[in-house]
């Protein structure tokens, strides 16, 4: 049954400028004066609801969206094992349908690209799932693999660290603070060398440049681990904004910036903590966050700043601890067992330095 639809510049011919009128039945709209059809395929009718999981079955209309996590980006076709027709009619013969149905198989899973795609996407979706990073960056991670297997990149060289690698290219490039260290420990068989090696090679073969981290990136991360109230994350992140540009910082680690300005702001809003903790979430050394520490303690003075007058303060007791430190590590050494081992470089070597048990001489033999 024909509609006629309200006059609009819209529902005109363009051929004639009659007024259009739409066909549910076909989906067409069409001229009423000079019988052009203006548009094809049209969904004119309700959505039908499905309230039970059959009905869902046999009324959805679409698939999943095609994505790049899948090895054929979701687009591959396959033949269904429920043996009914495009009319909805159970089919007869089984034999040859089932023969189709293997050979579709066979030339899907024998292609070597599929099979390496297909295992690649899989450890990239485990990986990011047990990180907890989104999936922005496992699209990319899932892009940059895609074309280093078009360039044949990955040929002869070890699936799980070329995944590694552009995960971790993938989470410079959103800006995600998640290190190779991190990355390492999800895989657990992959060696640390090997992921920087794969991805110093991504990044010269396939010439990416990604950007620069920034500290404030690993601020939150960091105060997770350390369990620092939302105060003193802002609080740092102030202490950033101030300094955070300056030359005398360029080069430096941004893991250490961020911890050190994590340590500063919990002076500043007496949440008071050690450094051993914040250098424990952040992965670095005690002497690195001292150190990150008074540079920015300078820098405040300098710009004539009243942003931390509680660790302008303290900072002579931060200089006070440098000389004891030094003469920590430069203790001498009471047994020969330890004669050879370098001196600590932080508390926590330390300590563990003073739990090791002396090694006895020999004793003669007669």
């Amino acid at each position: 049954m024909l509609a006629r639809q309200e006059p609009d510049s819209l529902d005109l011919c363009v051929v004639c400028s009659g007024q259009l009128i739409s066909d549910p039945d076909t989906g067409e709209e069409v001229c009423s004066s000079c019988g052009v059809v203006a548009r094809e395929n049209l969904e004119l009718a309700a959505e039908r609801r499905a309230f039970t999981l059959e009905e869902m079955d046999k009324r959805y209309r679409t698939g999943e969206p095609a994505s790049l996590m899948m090895y054929d980006m979701g687009l591959s076709s396959f033949i269904d094992n429920k043996n009914i027709d495009a009319n909805g009619k159970q089919i007869q013969g089984y034999t040859e349908i089932d023969r189709l149905r293997r050979l579709n198989k066979i030339t899907v899973s024998n292609n070597s690209k599929t099979k390496n795609l297909n295992k690649a996407m899989r450890e990239i979706r485990r990986i990011t799932e047990i990180l907890g990073i989104g999936t922005p960056v496992a699209e990319r991670a899932a892009y940059i693999y895609r074309k280093a297997l078009e360039k044949e990149l990955i040929k002869g060289r070890s699936i799980t660290g070329i995944v590694a690698a552009t995960i971790y290219i993938a989470c410079k490039d959103t800006g995600t603070p998640r290190s190779i260290h991190e990355i390492q420990e999800v895989i657990g068989n992959a060696d640390r060398k090997n992921i920087s090696y794969y991805y110093k090679f991504l990044l010269r073969e396939m010439k990416i440049h990604v950007p620069l981290p920034m500290p404030s990136n690993s601020i939150s991360r960091i105060a997770d681990k350390a369990r620092l109230s939302e105060k003193t994350v802002r609080k740092a992140l102030e202490i950033l904004a101030l300094v955070g540009d300056n030359a005398m910082l360029s080069g430096k680690n941004p893991v250490s910036l961020a911890a050190a300005s994590l340590y500063l702001a919990t002076i500043e809003t007496s949440e008071y903590t050690t450094q051993l903790r914040i250098a424990i979430a952040a992965d670095v050394s005690t002497v690195t966050v001292r150190k990150r520490c008074l540079e920015m303690i300078q820098l405040v003075k300098a710009a004539n700043s009243q942003l931390l007058p509680k660790s302008i303060e303290k900072s002579q007791e931060l200089l006070a601890e440098e000389p004891k430190t030094a003469a920590a590590q430069q203790l001498p050494v009471a047994s020969s067992a330890t004669a050879h081992q370098p001196p600590a470089k932080n508390v926590k070597g330390l300590f563990l330095a003073s739990r090791q048990v002396p090694h006895l001489p020999d004793l003669p033999v007669h």
